[in-house]
């Protein structure tokens, strides 16, 4: 290429060529392999922005029911709590009322829309929501309370309650607005939804009826990535199932347009997605894909996988890294999701 005429495709390549990625996995074992772990984690949170949130000193979460209704199979409330200074996180709690407590724990994140955890609860307001619900089965968490869990489904920011209906008439998307200004202060959406569900983990592990040694942890699509990263930096989850997100940063992030939501300045200075995701091991994890989903590649995600396998070969528990594959494009695959967690939850 003539150095005078720049091409930002061959530039790309290059800095995935030259880059060094400082907490790539080398083939570590035994001791060598927890002090990956040990090293890779806490440069992870530093890059999410947890640093950033934490030194702002986090209040307490002080938790408040604002609602509750009773549905055939279980209860639904509406809940809030403090993950930081300046604002209080809705969510809702779903518990099933056929069963005694303590109950394992799913946490939900959601994917990308206007519905948010609306969506996850199964409550729908347009045609289109339905057909989610009908043919992407994004109910998440209902599908959780159903099977025996207590499922936890809050809105990710920028979605949701956490919208922005003023960026909305401007002509942008929350995320657009909200990740740039995250940026300014050495944050990012992804970082700060990852915080938000580290704060509903100690939500979890503050009420009897919840079994906090019983985490499980799933999203679609964006909500996939928010799982993969909680996972990752948090240890207290116990099983994590990411649905339609798991691929390679250059596969699918790097090479396809997404949501500004999806970027996480620096990450790929620490290392690819297996990486991220080799933080889980020896913990189990499944990643769940579609064949013809047209903006994380099933080429990327199977050439992710066989990386991160090797992983967990090293940890001794190749038999809890899972990929499942499903016919269709980009949605959520419960049958793919819902056996591993069973066997493992």
């Amino acid at each position: 290429m003539d150095d005078e005429q720049f091409d930002p495709g061959a530039w790309t390549e290059r800095l995935f060529r030259d880059h060094e990625r400082r907490h790539a996995y080398a083939g570590q074992t035994g001791e060598a392999f927890r002090a990956w772990q040990a090293e890779f984690r806490p440069a992870l949170r530093s890059v999410l922005g947890h640093d950033v949130i934490a030194e702002a000193d986090p209040p307490p979460l002080a938790p408040k029911r604002t609602d509750s209704a009773t549905f055939d199979r279980y209860v639904r409330e509406r809940w809030t709590i403090r993950p930081e200074r300046g604002f209080r996180l809705p969510f809702y709690l779903l518990v099933p009322d056929d069963s005694d407590p303590p109950y394992p724990v799913v946490l939900v994140a959601h994917g990308h829309g206007d519905a948010g955890k609306e969506l996850a609860v199964g409550r729908a307001e347009t045609d289109e929501q339905r057909r989610q619900i009908a043919d992407e089965e994004r109910d998440i968490a209902v599908q959780a309370v159903e099977r025996g869990y207590a499922a936890i489904a809050p809105d990710m920011r920028a979605m949701g309650e956490l919208s922005n209906p003023a960026d909305v008439e401007r002509g942008y998307r929350t995320c657009h607005t909200m990740q740039l200004h995250a940026q300014l202060f050495g944050r990012s959406l992804v970082g700060d939804r990852v915080w938000d569900v580290t704060r509903l983990i100690d939500f979890a592990e503050g009420r009897e009826d919840l079994d906090d040694a019983r985490i499980g942890l799933t999203g679609h699509s964006g909500g996939g990535a928010v799982a993969l990263f909680a996972a990752a930096v948090d240890e207290r989850v116990d099983v994590v199932a990411p649905s339609s997100y798991f691929c390679t940063f250059e596969d699918s992030i790097a090479a396809i347009d997404h949501c500004e939501c999806n970027y996480l300045p620096g990450v790929l200075g620490l290392g690819e997605m297996w990486d991220v995701a080799g933080l889980v091991a020896p913990r189990p994890f499944v990643a769940v894909a579609g064949r013809e989903d047209e903006i994380f590649p099933v080429e990327g995600v199977h050439h992710s996988f066989e990386r991160l396998v090797d992983i967990y070969e090293a940890a001794g528990a190749i038999d809890r890294c899972e990929l499942v594959v499903g016919d269709g494009g980009h949605r959520y695959y419960a049958g793919g999701v819902w056996p591993f967690v069973d066997e493992h939850l």
